[in-house]
């Protein structure tokens, strides 16, 4: 079944408030877990940057609490201005938030479960986790799986986060973004 939750009209227009109606609005699930779940930062800074030339945009970051260093490395970047971390707020004070925006793109997370849930385009890397136990319930859910791996072939110790191709990433984006 699809899943979906339920956020009240009024807290998804009050946040609408707060985001920007002249760009595009991209959830960032840059944490993971752990670090063999997780795409490299530098890969989603040079999304952020290559995204941002095609479509002025957004992007909101939720990460795990003990992933703040991650948040900052990006804060840091030449293009940090056009980030919002999410990190300082309740998963219920982010929801709306994600609810507003027009794609979730990232690790394999509770995230990307709750963005998918919020009925948000995701895209999401399976990195080293099953896809066909994660990532096959929703429609939602767009899989991006390690170079040379099956969506049977992934799991726990697929230990792929060098075979993810940043283009097969950044077109998929730019793909939902346009639909």
């Amino acid at each position: 079944t699809q899943p979906k939750l339920l956020i009240s009209e009024e807290k998804i227009l009050k946040a609408r408030k707060d985001i920007s109606q002249g760009h595009k609005n991209i959830v960032l699930g840059v944490s993971a877990s752990g670090p063999t779940k997780r795409w490299g930062i530098k890969n989603f800074i040079r999304l952020i940057e290559k995204i941002n030339e095609k479509y002025p945009t957004k992007f909101y970051l939720v990460a795990g609490k003990n992933d703040q260093q991650i948040i900052d490395e990006i804060l840091n970047s030449n293009i940090g201005s056009n980030c919002i971390s999410l990190n300082h707020l309740k998963i219920d004070e982010m929801l709306p938030i994600i609810a507003n925006c027009n794609l979730y793109c990232g690790n394999d997370t509770g995230f990307m479960h709750i963005s998918a849930a919020l009925n948000l385009k995701t895209v999401a890397l399976f990195i080293d986790s099953p896809v066909l136990a994660y990532g096959k319930y929703s429609e939602n859910i767009n899989v991006i799986i390690p170079e040379g791996e099956s969506e049977e072939s992934t799991n726990h110790d697929t230990l792929g986060a060098d075979k993810i191709s940043f283009d097969r990433v950044y077109n998929k984006c730019i793909e939902l973004l346009s639909s």
